[in-house]
């Protein structure tokens, strides 16, 4: 058999024996060239440098495709065309579309921020929410030339002032800027369990930055994910540190980017909103086991194992990304977010009047009336300028409480099917509006909830309590001060309430009981962070005060003025053994059944 050797200007580097066909719009010849009939390598006396020859007794016309990296080739006579393909990015290609593939099965989709599930989610309205909205974005800009740089930014405040719709107009802001590396949005409203959970946080962020536009200048990272993935199959059973090790951290280490590239993976932000929002434990992983004991997870320790791996990945130097957190100060998290190590990391960013949402709550009020001044044919008079600034503080700030009160008022939209007939007196925007206006002195019909939008949410945060009642007597307690004693604190201020220290004397059973009725409630009222200071409760909300007050609203939930006194007194007396706080405040215990009602 005659060995012929290929001229040396068509020798090839490689040849990859998995991959040499034939095409099919090529017909064989009877000698055709495979792997079955002429596919041999011989070595030279164990040198390094070998010939791979390709055998046939028969010469081939057609053309060779797919030759990879062979070298010293030879062959028989060649009357076609040798097609030369190293192949290796058709090869990551699959690996890259395989782990997408892998990591879409086991991830939130509607977490996303512009995910299906998300079409409805509230955004901030143009030319609201500015001041905060441009602090955040020039954080993630330049937050890494601050004195002090951090790579962890906490937006928190009470419920309802519009940490959502913020969050996701940053993310659509920075998405149009190419600064947004993934999202992953909590929610305890949604349908999907997945968005409740800890479990697929990693996996939905992974998939994001897999097929971000920034790895295709940086390709070693995406090649190394995709690597990890094929490694080890089982990644996602793993804890969420482990997973953000293997998935993320360690690829961004291997694959470091360099100039240009790490300069812009610097300015881009991960977000991930409502932490307060997972609130689900797996039944396989919800038990701990503490030497013979057996203890239940927590949504709390979800939410610490959370925090605790974003912590981890963002002291990482390998880490390029500022991650930005939102939620409610709820105590878990905002223990959290008090230790020397985390403060060393965080910047914290309050939603306070600091940022004027009163002002921004006004021009969503005037835009959503000029709306339905059009739609209905309405004066431009309407609604009368004190009218609206009683909306307006009545909100407090609260977007929420904005929100749904205008969805009240407009009133279902043109077109709406299956809606049930209008309730006499409340057919028009005007009668619905005096129906807001009026909601704490009118008799409330059963079939009308004009914000039950908001009284689920208040409901929500009231049932994270242990003892939801017991709450509530506090709750009408502190209210009740507030609203009818008046101490001199100093010579020169009188404030109107009771210190935050002696209300907890009077009313803990037991000492610690504060936490438990009020630590889950710090989104929706003050609570004095040193305990032998002056300083009183407030609450966040007038409305949520409208609330806890109202039968109506909060149904199951109510505490009535009588067992509020009933309440008061009997721990008082408990409680209460110095004479002169006794004698003091006794003449107002046994005034309170008529002051609370």
């Amino acid at each position: 058999m005659a060995h012929v050797p290929l001229p040396t200007h068509l020798a090839a580097t490689a040849l990859d024996h998995d991959e040499l066909r034939t095409p099919r719009s090529v017909p064989e010849a009877s000698g055709s060239l495979n792997t079955a009939q002429g596919l041999a390598s011989t070595s030279s006396g164990g040198s390094s440098s070998s010939t791979n020859v390709i055998q046939s007794t028969n010469n081939y016309y057609g053309p060779v495709h797919q030759v990879k990296s062979a070298t010293n080739v030879t062959m028989g006579p060649n009357y076609g065309t040798i097609i030369q393909d190293s192949g290796a990015g058709e090869l990551e290609e699959q690996s890259y579309l395989a782990a997408l593939d892998f990591l879409s099965k086991h991830m939130a989709a509607g977490a996303i921020h512009d995910s299906k599930e998300r079409c409805d989610a509230p955004k901030c309205m143009p030319q609201t929410r500015v001041a905060v909205q441009d602090e955040i974005l020039s954080w993630i800009t330049d937050g890494h030339k601050d004195a002090e740089p951090k790579r962890i930014l906490w937006v928190t405040g009470p419920a309802g002032t519009g940490k959502t719709a913020i969050l996701g107009t940053i993310a659509e802001r920075c998405k149009a800027k190419g600064m947004l590396a993934g999202t992953f949005f909590f929610s305890s409203f949604s349908g999907s369990l997945a968005r409740r959970s800890k479990t697929h946080l990693v996996s939905t962020l992974a998939y994001q930055l897999l097929q971000h536009e920034v790895l295709d200048q940086i390709p070693r990272i995406r090649a190394r994910m995709c690597q990890a993935i094929r490694r080890d199959p089982a990644i996602l059973q793993k804890r969420l540190q482990t997973q953000l090790d293997e998935l993320i951290l360690l690829p961004l280490r291997n694959g470091a980017p360099t100039g240009t590239d790490s300069a812009h993976m610097n300015q881009m932000a991960i977000i991930i909103d409502g932490l307060d929002e997972c609130n689900y434990v797996e039944d396989e992983s919800g038990l701990l086991t503490s030497g013979r004991d057996t203890i239940r997870r927590s949504k709390e320790d979800e939410q610490r194992e959370i925090l605790s791996a974003i912590l981890h990945a963002a002291k990482d130097p390998s880490f390029p990304f500022v991650v930005i957190i939102a939620s409610r100060p709820e105590l878990a998290i905002r223990e959290f977010f008090n230790t020397s190590l985390t403060r060393s990391a965080t910047r914290e960013l309050f939603l306070d009047d600091k940022y004027d949402p009163s002002a921004d709550i006004r021009l969503f009020y005037e835009a959503k009336f000029s709306s339905i001044r059009r739609r209905f044919n309405l004066s431009p008079e309407w609604p009368s300028l004190e009218v609206l600034l009683q909306l307006i503080a009545d909100a407090s700030g609260q977007f929420i409480y904005a929100a749904t009160v205008m969805r009240f008022v407009e009133g279902p939209p043109t077109g709406t099917q299956n809606v049930a007939p209008a309730v006499p007196g409340l057919r028009t925007p005007n009668q619905r509006l005096l129906r807001i206006i009026d909601l704490r002195t009118r008799v409330h019909s059963p079939n009308v909830h004009p914000l039950e939008a908001l009284d689920i949410l208040y409901g929500s945060v009231m049932r994270t309590c242990s003892e939801p009642l017991l709450s509530m007597k506090w709750l009408r307690s502190i209210s009740f001060m507030n609203e009818h004693i008046s101490i001199s604190l100093t010579q020169m201020v009188i404030s109107t309430g009771m210190p935050a220290r002696q209300l907890r004397a009077w009313l803990e059973q037991s000492p610690g009981e504060e936490v438990c009725a009020l630590g889950p409630l710090s989104s929706l009222i003050y609570i004095p962070s040193d305990p032998n200071c002056d300083e009183l409760y407030s609450f966040h909300h007038k409305s949520f005060v409208d609330f806890f007050k109202d039968e109506s609203r909060c149904v199951d939930l109510y505490v009535s003025p009588i067992q509020t006194f009933d309440f008061m007194s009997h721990m008082y007396f408990r409680n209460m053994d110095n004479r002169y706080q006794r004698n003091c405040c006794s003449t107002l215990c046994f005034r309170a059944p008529s002051m609370l009602c």
